[in-house]
C-alpha cells in the first residue's frame, strides 16, 4: 500500500483494482449518484475495476481517503483527467461513508496541495446547482466559480445548471 499524503484523521493510499467493489458500493449510492455522477448511470464491479486499470494505466491520481485510527476506507479522490504535460487536471471526488465530519474537506485540501507540489497548475471540478454542500466545499479551500452552464444537467424531468470552478495554486486556503 502506497500513501500519497496524510492529515491529523487521514491518509490518501494509492487506489487498487481490489478496491473496485467498495468503489461500485459508493458511486451506487443513491445521494451520491444524484450529487455526482447522475442517477441514470450504472455502476458496476466491473466498470469500476476497468476505471481504475485505466487511472493506473494512464498514471492519473486515484487515492482512497482512509480513517487512520480505524483503518477504515471511506471514500475517494482523482484527477480524473489530465492533459498531456499534467498541468491540468479535472477533480472527482465523493464520500461513500461517515459524511458530515469535515473528512472530505480535509482530504481534499491535503490531496491537492500534495498535486499543485507535483507540478500540476490547474485544477478544474464542476458541481451540479443542488449540491450546495460540495460547491461550498470547493470553495472554502480557493475555488472560484468561473462560470454556468445553463440547464446543462438532464435527470428526472428537470434540467439544472452546472458551476464550473478552477482552482489554481495561488488560490488555495
Amino acid at each position: 500500500m502506497t500513501i500519497f499524503c496524510e492529515t491529523n484523521r487521514l491518509f490518501l493510499r494509492s487506489v487498487q483494482l481490489e478496491d473496485s467493489a467498495l468503489i461500485a458500493k459508493w458511486k451506487s449510492d443513491e445521494l451520491l449518484k444524484k450529487m455526482s455522477i447522475g442517477l441514470n448511470t450504472v455502476i458496476t464491479e466491473q466498470n469500476q475495476q476497468e476505471d481504475i486499470h485505466k487511472s493506473i494505466e494512464l498514471k492519473q491520481p486515484y487515492y482512497i481517503i482512509t480513517i487512520k485510527n480505524l483503518n477504515k476506507s471511506i471514500g475517494y479522490v482523482r484527477l480524473n483527467w489530465m492533459d498531456d504535460t499534467n498541468y491540468f487536471g479535472w477533480l472527482r471526488f465523493g464520500l461513500g461513508e461517515e459524511r458530515g465530519h469535515g473528512y472530505a474537506k480535509e482530504a481534499l485540501y491535503s490531496y491537492i496541495e500534495k498535486v499543485f507540489k507535483s507540478g500540476t497548475k490547474r485544477i478544474d471540478a464542476e458541481v451540479y446547482e443542488f449540491n450546495k454542500i460540495s460547491f461550498n466545499l470547493l470553495q472554502s479551500i480557493g475555488f472560484m466559480h468561473e462560470g454556468t452552464r445553463r440547464k446543462a444537467y438532464y435527470s428526472n424531468n428537470v434540467f439544472s445548471d452546472v458551476h464550473t470552478l478552477g482552482l489554481l495554486q495561488s488560490d488555495l486556503k
